[in-house]
């Protein structure tokens, strides 16, 4: 009785992810379609071969036999022996064919469903982030709300409720629309281009972030010298700028420091922005560009927004056929740098 146990727990186990795994059903059927086509084939092809080859000697016994009668049953028992090794071999043959077949439709069919797979588990993730992103503004709304109607509260605290689900209104408005970007990212290659100094642009942009920089006790400083004239699209590459200063910002150290840099290399211009912050650990440092995904509690507790800012600047990387690196040590400081082509080809 233990031993069946044994058995019957394993069988129980895959018939359960059988039942709840897509993926391993729509594998399971793809290697018995395709067995069933190859299966189709080679019986034609056996048929054909069997047919032909007793077709062949049965015109050849008659042509023979016309001479040489006493020798007709003797060569009738030669062709009826040669048919049955045909059969054999053929069953052999097709036996083996089939196997390696069912082996091979099952590893490419895995190889084919892979990516869907893939796909399949990130969307399913993505909402699931998407929906715990939501839940902390509705929350805080709707206790807003419920206090409101309560008519218990004085000025001050309908002032400070409304003050909180504005700042929630914020967040959610900001997310909507990072997710609007993100979604339309397949369609980025329509986006107009045009020549434009990328210098003077991040000139505007570091000077719009100092007053933010000075609320959070950072010192943001420009080193850009010269003229860097680039195509791409000003209004992807201002909110490139945008998002990388103020994560910099965001999670630097109190007296700490932001760099902006630009310099020109070979045919490619290079962005650099770094900071003395708290850093991103090893780990961390794998995942930074999915979705949603936020490093340690110490960079949660520094910012507000949803983690879908560095998704965005490496779709805007992306459209620009740029490439994006990050360097960061904890409690040292992290260095970003985005090279982007002169011009695109």
């Amino acid at each position: 009785m233990i031993q069946m146990a044994n058995i019957s727990k394993p069988f129980a186990r895959l018939v359960i992810n059988f039942k709840n795994n897509p993926f391993l059903r729509a594998r399971l059927k793809l290697t018995v379609y395709y067995t069933i086509g190859v299966f189709i084939i080679l019986l034609v092809y056996s048929l054909a071969v069997y047919g032909l080859f007793s077709k062949n000697i049965s015109s050849n016994l008659e042509y023979e036999g016309s001479d040489q009668e006493e020798n007709a049953n003797v060569e009738l028992q030669i062709i009826d022996k040669a048919q049955d090794q045909l059969q054999t071999i053929l069953f052999t043959v097709d036996g083996l064919v089939i196997i390696l077949i069912i082996i091979f439709s099952y590893y490419l069919s895995g190889k084919t469903l892979k990516p869907i797979e893939i796909s399949y588990k990130r969307q399913k993730k993505f909402v699931a982030d998407t929906a715990h992103e939501l839940r902390t503004p509705l929350a805080v709304m709707k206790t807003g709300a419920e206090a409101t109607l309560s008519g218990n509260g004085n000025k001050d605290e309908y002032k400070k409720l409304t003050q909180d689900s504005l700042e929630e209104i914020n967040i959610l408005s900001s997310m909507v629309d990072d997710l609007l970007f993100l979604a339309h990212s397949d369609d980025l290659k329509k986006v107009e281009f045009s020549k434009f100094d990328l210098g003077k642009l991040a000139h505007k942009q570091i000077e719009l972030m100092n007053p933010y920089a000075g609320k959070k006790n950072v010192t943001l400083r420009d080193n850009i010298q010269g003229e860097f004239q680039i195509d791409g699209n000003k209004i992807y590459l201002k909110r490139l700028l945008v998002n990388l200063i103020k994560n910099a910002i965001d999670y630097n150290k109190p007296q700490g420091e932001v760099v902006v840099s630009l310099q020109k290399k070979k045919q490619q211009i290079e962005l650099k922005i770094a900071d003395t912050g708290i850093g991103i650990s090893k780990n961390d440092l794998e995942h930074i560009f999915d979705r949603f995904y936020k490093a340690d509690q110490a960079r949660v507790r520094q910012s507000s927004g949803a983690g879908l800012g560095l998704s965005i600047i490496q779709e805007i990387v992306a459209l620009h056929n740029g490439k994006i690196d990050i360097k960061s040590e904890l409690d040292k400081g992290t260095e970003i740098i985005v090279n982007l082509p002169l011009k695109l080809i």
